[in-house]
């Protein structure tokens, strides 16, 4: 059963609390292609219910043989798994991968109650930690969580010693304009793990029923988009009914440091929104950040499509993968 990490976090901490016994199997280190995320989780309980994946197929059948025996010795071991190229065919990858996973103990415990507990709560709240859990358990259980985060990464982590795990909410996309293309990419977002904030200055454009997949909605003059609170970690996509509304926003939040900001257009309009933005004293390399048009070279037309391609360019920019956009083409 797939499950979000706070839904995750909150049952090992129901475990933990004295419910029942399992095991939490975590992708700690990831090399080559394999059918699993970098930060994927499994929690196996001692009756055989599963929380969560780590992709599925016949290495998740071996990661779960492991994590029962885990929760008999309640002892935590790294696990390594290997897809060879027979196993990488049948996946219709075109090469193989290793995963080093964590498999840690679940069971009554006072410190392992309180860290996942209090690291529930920290995600459910929008907080950032990290949780470092000691590989050496002889002495008792080795885990703890730090806030903030002890180093700045995204992807779990795995010395000798211990493992990090980096604890944060999903990212977070606003997107102004609530009309067709604007409506398909906060579908496309959120099925793509984003929390979406939709914005528009018509309250019936901006309507909690009209997009149901939104974290929130927000009624807002294109004037004044303070009441959106964007933070540097957001990602930012334009795309209104109007070219001087969209010039409009963008002049408001272009100097802020944004992890993404697109505009929906043409290249000539992109052109013509950096005249007026410059002409308004915007500066050159703030401009310069404006994705526009937004979305990968796929040769979307119809609003679905578009929706495809943008929210493509978000998940390269959240992975960190270098891809052709539109605006650098």
């Amino acid at each position: 059963m797939r499950a979000s990490l706070t839904q995750l976090l909150a049952e090992c901490a129901r475990l933990a609390s004295g419910v029942g016994i399992g095991a939490l199997a975590s992708v700690v280190r990831r090399r080559g292609s394999l059918p699993m995320s970098a930060t994927a989780k499994l929690l196996v309980t001692a009756g055989g219910a599963r929380l969560g994946t780590v992709g599925g197929g016949c290495l998740e059948a071996e990661i779960i043989a492991a994590a029962l025996e885990v929760v008999e010795t309640r002892t935590p071991r790294i696990t390594i798994h290997t897809l060879n190229a027979e196993l990488a065919g049948d996946y219709g990858l075109t090469c193989g991968g290793t995963a080093h996973v964590l498999i840690e103990p679940i069971f009554p415990d006072a410190v392992l109650a309180r860290v996942y507990t209090d690291a529930a709560a920290l995600l459910a709240a929008g907080g950032r930690g990290t949780i470092e859990t000691g590989l050496d358990w002889s002495a008792g259980v080795v885990k703890q969580l730090h806030t903030p985060p002890v180093a700045d990464i995204d992807i779990p982590q795995l010395d000798p010693t211990r493992a990090l795990d980096p604890i944060a909410p999903p990212p977070r996309l606003v997107i102004f304009g609530g009309g067709h293309v604007g409506a398909r990419v906060a579908e496309a977002a959120a099925f793509a793990g984003f929390r979406v904030t939709l914005c528009d200055d018509r309250a019936e454009f901006a309507d909690a029923a009209r997009h149901p997949q939104c974290e929130r909605t927000l009624v807002c003059d294109f004037a004044d988009v303070s009441a959106t609170a964007l933070a540097a970690e957001d990602f930012v996509v334009i795309a209104t009914r109007g070219h001087a509304h969209d010039t409009l926003i963008a002049a408001q939040i272009a100097t802020r440091p944004l992890r993404y900001l697109g505009m929906l257009g043409s290249r000539r309009k992109g052109a013509l929104a950096g005249e007026v933005l410059a002409s308004w004293g915007v500066p050159a390399e703030a401009i310069a950040r404006i994705r526009t048009p937004v979305g990968l070279a796929i040769g979307a037309d119809t609003p679905e499509e578009i929706a495809i391609s943008v929210v493509a360019d978000l998940i390269a920019t959240r992975r960190r993968v270098a891809a052709p956009s539109l605006s650098e083409r």
